[in-house]
């Protein structure tokens, strides 16, 4: 296996809490701090400057800020899409626990829903300066739905 390889095969995985919110990084756990108007500030990588996240359950929409500049994901019933750096990615339908992040037919992160969370197997080179914000988004919405559909019944 090539180091580019083992690049694209990190393990990204958030875990959502009642009293705290932790994220994975190929087994390692990093810190993950809440703060002020629902933001959850993430530790970055070398390669990245780290950012923050903040799930809007109201309106269906994760928001990412950090060096990378800002990602705003605006969720609907068909076609979920986002632009970052120029580049337009779909976010696939997350059913059946699965999750998958695609340009154009090409996957660039895939993974699936935890009890507690998000996980990621697969990370493009690309999607890595954003991918620990984006899974810590991704499972605060997946938790998000679980509790409404709990308390639906």
């Amino acid at each position: 296996m090539s180091p580019a390889d083992a690049r694209l095969r990190v393990v990204i995985e958030a875990k959502v809490g009642l009293r705290k919110d932790r994220l994975s990084v190929d087994g390692k756990e990093v810190p993950l701090h809440r703060e002020r108007g629902g933001w959850t500030s993430v530790p970055g990588s070398r390669d990245s400057g780290g950012g923050r996240v903040r799930y809007d359950a109201i309106r269906d929409r994760i928001v990412l800020e950090g060096s990378h500049g800002r990602v705003d994901i605006q969720f609907r019933w068909r076609h979920t899409t986002f632009v970052w750096r120029g580049r337009n990615y779909r976010l696939g339908p997350m059913v059946w626990g699965h999750v998958m992040v695609t340009e154009g037919e090409r996957p660039v992160a895939t993974g699936r829903l935890t009890l507690s969370g998000v996980r990621l197997g697969y990370v493009a080179p690309e999607l890595e300066p954003i991918a620990r914000e984006l899974v810590v988004g991704l499972a605060y919405r997946c938790i998000a739905f679980a509790s409404r559909g709990l308390s639906a019944r």
